[in-house]
């Protein structure tokens, strides 16, 4: 008996911690019944709709019938009423008699209806500010010096009791050729004139000053808010600006650029705005240069030095520069939404100490901010960004493996550990696989069926092509991950094996925000607030001590929370598609736009679905839930590549509901003239065209098509202009420099269009500065005649320098593209002017008697709008296009000299 005590003892405590291991199992494995994988499914799609609804969301305007009872609020009908003015314009390009003076006359007019109903108390000033100049800009890789003559601004203040500090608000009135530009961007005039309507009746004069300018040339581009930001005497009162833009058409207006470096401004917005829009991630992703667009907010920054807050509006980028950006698209709530909040952030500027304390301590770091859904807005500090980016990312690890460890034991923390890295490793090869499998579908529509672009106009099948896929890779990784490394005895119930797994996807996506932050990302907030939400729900759970209750209520407080993560994420997925979808039809032909929205649906995927993935091995049979998805993938596979659906584009419809999505088309009918060398009467050589800007991925197949039914040959016979023979000796191939710059093609025509006008160089003085053994220097005094849109390209001999010119105080860097290299200048006239004088100082190693040139000049004349000029022929070129092609038709000219 002596020798039995002791192992009965131990006999005992075996029995004890086997029964204990035994009752951490679910005595059902699979908890949750096989169609549960269609809820998960179902409550993904759920909040999408919900972050889709309140991301189109509009306020109603107000009417004529509440200006009794709100006299002082902003009234969309009121603005509607402006806006339809400017509309029904048509295209205003700057230099257009509909730019220069029609447009000007309805601003006017309605300045003196405003001066006329002011309240005594108010005094409104006007002045109309015709200017020149010229600065250097590089615009978008393209270094460039821009030079206009004679542009407008119409600039109004209102005084403040205060006259020594102004708040600046900004539009721009012109347009690009064929668009009325309802959206961009005289909906933001329409919105001030109603602003300062509204305020100049108030019975109390604002604290501060507000400068309203209108500018007459901000799509040349952004010349004519640097003539006042650098040469009106009101410019220097400006402490802070609010610049309102349009990338779209319509919807709510986007804060995506802050600052620089004064966060009171993004402190005031949060205070003062109704309804809130703005993402830090926008503001990184602009200032990226993914997206092929830029502001006059760069202007008053770099050239005024003054901060402020830039506003687009970013949806249905299809219309954007387009003949349907116009009123018939667009609805008076659009400007009532952006009235209240510009309004409601002016009045909070325009009598606060903000403006008149903006270079103190506060003026310094930048701020990460966002809103929830329009709901609410947060904004911080970088420095607490970072802060709350790492706190919360160790903490969630901490939680997660304090709650799982709770309830077995700290001993078992390998059992942990171990499934903790299965869901981290899981997650991680599922996105890799996902993201492999988008690139090779991407492939394959581009290059296999040549059906790239499908979703353009069909934008859901983004989620069956592109989301889908990822969505059934990761769980395919996540289940065979479990059946294959899953242990048949373990510790941890399959109920905290998941949560365990789920830690693992915590793990994940916390290295990539701490990752992101130390690379000084303030974009990793997205993550980092999708972190706390996950945070939130393991410590609920843990504090509930749910984690292994068998009634499975820590997966109904898991599903709830993370229903809101899933408001939160889905909203960036419908930001994201609404922002790039449009642009791949603008982003030129070279690249596959698949590839594009491929890895941005990817990872709108990942970051959506990850945390519910695990919860796979939860169902009984996970694969009908995965086959689901791959049903749902082949039959957007088939609708994209042999249905109706796939094909891109769509024509306007019969109500504006029925919103076209076209292709752009861009065709320049060109004559080019090459002079004899020292002559700018007698040419050597000429001939005509017709060239293309080819915007998207079809855009030759679409030219090259109407080429071949216009006269058969011709679609075969374009060629890009870098193939011309000419290229091997004329300064960028005799075309104009965006002809090299982006792909184009050229195709030789007989007709040469009409050119009444053009811009000429003459040769003014031929100097010789200096000569000795070792060379020369030269000056070069030319002018250019004509007042219309011009790009000048000069190019400099071998061994000829340009050491100067009369334009900047420093010679800028050359333009290059394709192997060519020369000077590139975009000159703009608003109202008739002066000849333009061009002067080179220019350096040899050559002796200046000798024969050999020292400098070709490219002057290339773009006519917009010029279709009273056009031939028989060319107009029924351009008619010829289908309906869904948005045709943006002009003339040029090329005139190459040598000297």
């Amino acid at each position: 008996m002596a020798l039995l005590l002791p192992l009965s003892r131990s006999s005992s405590s075996s029995v004890r911690k086997m029964k204990a291991k035994e009752s951490n199992y679910d005595p059902n494995i699979h908890r949750l019944p096989w169609y549960g994988g269609w809820v998960l499914l179902a409550l993904v799609a759920l909040c999408g709709t919900v972050s889709y609804w309140s991301f189109f969301y509009l306020p109603p305007a107000l009417t004529a019938a509440d200006l009794d009872q709100q006299p002082l609020a902003f009234n969309g009908a009121r603005a509607w009423d402006t806006l339809t003015h400017l509309d029904a314009l048509g295209p205003k390009t700057t230099g257009s008699r509909a730019n220069e003076v029609r447009a000007v006359e309805v601003l006017e007019r309605e300045f003196s209806l405003i001066n006329a109903s002011h309240h005594p108390a108010q005094q409104v000033l006007y002045e109309k500010q015709i200017v020149s100049g010229q600065y250097g800009i590089n615009f978008f890789g393209s270094q460039m010096t821009s030079v206009y003559r004679r542009v407008q601004n119409l600039i109004v203040k209102l005084v403040g009791a205060e006259d020594r500090h102004a708040l600046m608000l900004n539009c721009h009135f012109d347009s690009v050729a064929s668009s009325p530009g309802a959206s961009d961007d005289c909906g933001s005039c329409a919105v001030m004139l109603e602003i300062l309507r509204v305020l100049s009746r108030a019975p109390e004069r604002n604290r501060h000053s507000i400068v309203f300018l209108f500018n007459g040339a901000e799509e040349t581009p952004l010349q004519a808010s640097h003539g006042f930001i650098t040469g009106h005497r009101w410019a220097r009162e400006v402490r802070a600006f609010l610049n309102l833009e349009s990338a779209g058409s319509g919807g709510k207006e986007l804060l995506f650029q802050s600052g620089p470096q004064h966060p009171w401004l993004i402190e005031a917005y949060s205070r003062a705005v109704r309804h809130p829009f703005g993402q830090a991630i926008g503001e990184e992703i602009f200032q990226s240069g993914l997206i092929p667009s830029d502001t006059d907010f760069r202007i008053f920054r770099d050239f005024g030095h003054v901060p402020g807050l830039d506003f687009a509006h970013i949806f249905n980028g299809y219309r954007y520069h387009t003949r349907y950006d116009s009123v018939q698209f667009l609805s008076p709530a659009v400007l009532q939404r952006t009235g209240d909040n510009i309004l409601s952030m002016v009045r909070l500027l325009a009598n606060g100490n903000q403006l008149a304390n903006g270079d103190d301590g506060r003026s310094k770091g930048s701020m990460v901010f966002f809103d929830f859904l329009g709901l609410f807005f947060i904004s911080y500090t970088t420095n607490e960004g970072t802060v709350l980016n790492i706190v919360v990312s160790i903490a969630g690890l901490v939680v997660g493996c304090w709650s799982v460890l709770a309830v077995v034991g700290w001993s078992n923390w390998r059992s942990m550990g171990r499934e903790m890295l299965h869901g981290f490793v899981a997650t991680l090869v599922g996105s890799g696989a996902g993201i492999g499998l988008n690139l090779a579908t991407a492939y394959g529509m581009d290059r296999i069926v040549d059906r790239s672009m499908s979703w353009y106009s069909s934008c859901w099948l983004v989620v069956g092509l592109y989301c889908v896929s990822v969505m059934m890779l990761l769980f395919i990784a996540h289940r065979e991950f479990h059946r294959l490394f899953s242990k048949s005895k373990t510790v941890l119930s399959l109920t905290l094996t998941v949560q365990a797994r789920i830690v693992g996807v915590f793990l994940f996506w916390a290295l990539l925000t701490i990752g992101a932050t130390v690379y000084g990302l303030r974009s990793a907030y997205v993550i980092a607030i999708m972190l706390t939400l996950a945070l939130f729900s393991m410590t609920l759970t843990a504090l509930l001590k749910l984690q292994s209750f068998p009634g499975g209520y820590w997966l109904i407080i898991y599903l709830l929370v993370h229903s809101v993560a899933l408001l939160w994420t889905t909203q960036f997925y419908h930001i994201f598609t609404n922002i790039f979808i449009p642009i791949t039809g603008r982003s030129g032909a070279n690249d596959n736009p698949d590839l594009i929205i491929g890895i941005v649906a990817a990872a709108c995927t990942i970051f959506t679905t990850s945390f519910l993935v695990p919860l796979v091995n939860l169902l009984r049979k996970p694969y009908r839930t995965i086959g689901t998805l791959f049903v749902l993938f082949l039959a957007a596979l088939a609708l994209g590549t042999v249905s109706s659906f796939g094909f891109p584009y769509t024509g306007p419809g019969t109500s504006p509901s029925d919103a076209p999505k076209v292709q752009r088309i861009l065709v320049q009918h060109t004559v080019r003239q090459f002079y004899e060398p020292n002559s700018t009467q007698t040419l050597r050589s000429a001939d005509a065209g017709y060239l293309f800007r080819l915007w998207d991925r079809h855009n030759e197949r679409t030219v090259r098509d109407v080429l071949e039914k216009q006269s058969p040959g011709k679609g075969a016979s374009a060629l890009e202009p870098t193939e011309l023979p000419e290229c091997k000796r004329e300064v960028f191939c005799g075309m104009p420099g965006s002809a090299i710059r982006f792909t184009s093609l050229w195709s030789p025509q007989l007709n040469r269009p009409n050119t009444p006008d053009m811009v000429k160089l003459s040769l003014d003085r031929w100097e010789v500065v200096r000569r000795n053994a070792n060379g020369s220097s030269v000056k070069l005094t030319t002018s250019l005649n004509g007042s219309f849109q011009s790009t000048i390209l000069v190019r400099p001999r071998r061994n000829v320098r340009l050491t100067g010119w009369n334009l900047t105080p420093d010679v800028p860097l050359k333009l290059a593209a394709a192997g060519h290299k020369a000077y590139f200048l975009l000159i703009t006239h608003g109202l008739a002017g002066e000849p333009v004088p061009l002067i080179l100082d220019l350096e040899t190693d050559r002796q200046s008697d000798t024969v050999e040139p020292l400098v070709d000049i490219s002057v290339t004349s773009n006519f917009w709008e010029y279709h009273e000029h056009f031939t028989e022929e060319f107009s029924r070129f351009v008619a010829s296009f289908p309906n869904w092609a948005h045709v943006v038709p002009s003339v040029t000219v090329v005139n190459v000299y040598t000297f």
